[in-house]
């Protein structure tokens, strides 16, 4: 990052109000440890830019809402990052105090607005899930589908392919043999 960058960064929370200083702080360095946003200036101007609008519009909240929304859909950014910045705007909105503006009703609007985005987010496409959690599933799935289909399989293997297969399944099947001495567990012997 250049110095000119760095300048840009400090320009948010470097300001009169400290209070807006310390959540700005707080937001960049969340911002850079998790590195979720390819330039960390972005997050800043929408947290900037949403509370111009909701002061602005605070007696239109859904205009507002909206006004924001389209704000961040113009930065283009995901839903990963987009519930990032709406969750920071609601807990700044949440806790502070705007002079002759009455923000309850934004409040449960972004409330509600930071809600659907974490619904949103668990309904991504099944490609975008890890695979960690439903490993276990997808293989028993898919031997119960080739268990289903096993005889027509089988038709198309050759002898020794077919007995390749039950000697590798036969330890699944049948009880493993141990073997055992005459003299194990015996509490004497006959010399």
């Amino acid at each position: 990052m250049n110095t000119k960058e760095v300048q840009a960064l400090e320009s948010y929370f470097k300001t009169e109000n400290d209070h807006w200083n310390g959540y700005a702080f707080e937001m960049i360095c969340e911002v850079l440890q998790k590195g979720n946003f390819e330039n960390p200036e972005t997050p800043l101007k929408l947290f900037s830019k949403s509370i111009d609008i909701f002061t602005e519009h605070f007696e239109t909240p859904l205009k507002a809402i909206q006004l924001f929304e389209s704000e961040t859909d113009n930065q283009k950014i995901d839903t990963v990052q987009k519930l990032f910045v709406f969750e920071w705007v609601y807990k700044y909105v949440r806790f502070s105090v705007f002079d002759n503006a009455d923000m309850d009703e934004i409040k449960d609007l972004l409330k509600s607005q930071t809600e659907r985005l974490k619904v949103e987010m668990n309904k991504q496409p099944e490609y975008n899930k890890p695979l960690v959690g439903n490993m276990r599933e997808t293989l028993k799935n898919f031997v119960q589908k080739e268990l289903e289909q096993i005889t027509e399989t089988f038709k198309d293997l050759t002898p020794v392919q077919k007995f390749n297969v039950l000697c590798k399944l036969m330890p699944y099947v049948f009880p493993k043999v141990e073997s055992i001495s005459s003299k194990e567990g015996e509490p004497f012997s006959f010399d």
